[in-house]
């Protein structure tokens, strides 16, 4: 494939056309084209590598057909409408598939469909069962501006799509951390309050507060560059550890939350917790050089069916935790009560030999 080929496939794919649906603005235009030049067939088809592919059809029952003894083929290469007043009589294309089997074309004119930059990525083109010999100058002119306004709605649709995925980045930006790809802060809180406003009798929701410790020596040590490959690092390895339906989120500097909406369990959210800090704490590479991480976790509940409670509440519960956690002596996780505000160490056997908030009784 030379090089031209390629930067017209390339043109061809920029817009995003091929194996799409159907779309009414082009039917209307092969339509249009059957009825001015009066005759069974049109097709308005685009030249991929090896077929060329009918974005709409009139008369004609399959999708694509193979560039190779395609009359097409030879419209695309050059920018006149090209005409073959019967094929029967063309050398060229006597023995061509749609010639001696179905549809059985005898005539046959195609206009290309050419680009703003030059490039010719495919054709509009009538066909006729019957050998005609009276197709006109001014035949031509028609069929050139139809393929030409062809080409104004590959345009549009293009710029359309673009704007389109311009919007949606902005959507997704608005909502999104740029450094990590997780959630920002606001589509956390939206997250979270539709998870509270969805709360049921047999699940629980879990927030999870993670802030890593002495992050600023990071930065301080190896530059910012490297804090934020490691904050890109940490939001790799804390969606190892959860599941699709659970929201991460970066709060803001090193400061990390993890939404779990159905957590059926105290423990469920107990063995995350230890999870998260087994899989967040320890080396990392930065700039070449290896580096200790650890982190500390706050963690609360919600249940809403019970006592409910909002979700700027929920998250300040987790970062009392989280500050609890801190003030224990980092690497370690804290569970918040909401009964009390009492802690003590956590029993024999918690995973992790972690902190955990107990109510006193």
């Amino acid at each position: 494939m030379d090089q031209d080929e390629r930067q017209r496939l390339r043109k061809l794919y920029d817009y995003a056309v091929l194996d799409t649906e159907p779309e009414p603005n082009f039917d209307r235009l092969a339509w249009i084209a059957t009825r001015v030049f009066r005759t069974p067939i049109a097709t308005l088809s685009l030249a991929d590598a090896e077929r060329h592919w009918f974005k709409a059809r009139i008369g004609v029952d399959g999708q694509e057909m193979p560039r190779r003894l395609s009359f097409c083929n030879v419209t695309i290469g050059g920018d006149a409408v090209f005409v073959v007043p019967d094929a029967h009589a063309d050398p060229r294309f006597a023995a061509a598939p749609a010639v001696i089997a179905s549809p059985k074309v005898r005539f046959y004119a195609g206009a290309p469909l050419i680009a703003p930059d030059g490039f010719r990525v495919g054709s509009l083109c009538v066909l006729d069962t019957e050998p005609r010999h009276d197709f006109t100058a001014y035949d031509a002119d028609i069929l050139r501006n139809l393929a030409g306004t062809a080409v104004e709605l590959l345009e549009a649709r293009s710029r359309q799509s673009e704007l389109a995925r311009q919007t949606e980045e902005i959507a997704r930006l608005a909502h999104h951390d740029p450094l990590t790809g997780l959630a920002n802060r606001r589509l956390m809180h939206d997250r979270l309050a539709a998870a509270i406003a969805d709360t049921r009798p047999e699940r629980r929701i879990a927030v999870f507060c993670l802030d890593l410790d002495h992050f600023k020596d990071v930065n301080d040590t190896l530059g910012h560059a490297a804090g934020d490959a490691l904050l890109r690092q940490v939001a790799e390895r804390i969606r190892a550890e959860t599941r699709e339906s659970d929201t991460i989120a970066r709060l803001g500097g090193d400061e990390f939350a993890i939404i779990v909406p159905d957590c059926r369990t105290q423990d469920e959210a107990i063995r995350l917790a230890a999870r998260l800090i087994e899989a967040v704490c320890g080396r990392y590479v930065l700039e070449g050089q290896e580096v200790e991480v650890a982190a500390s976790i706050g963690l609360a509940f919600g249940e809403g069916h019970i006592a409910p409670i909002g979700a700027g509440d929920l998250l300040r519960n987790a970062d009392t935790a989280l500050y609890q956690a801190k003030s224990a002596g980092r690497h370690c996780w804290r569970l918040f009560d909401p009964a009390s505000l009492a802690w003590s160490r956590s029993p024999a056997g918690d995973p992790g030999g972690t902190l955990t908030a107990q109510a006193v009784r």
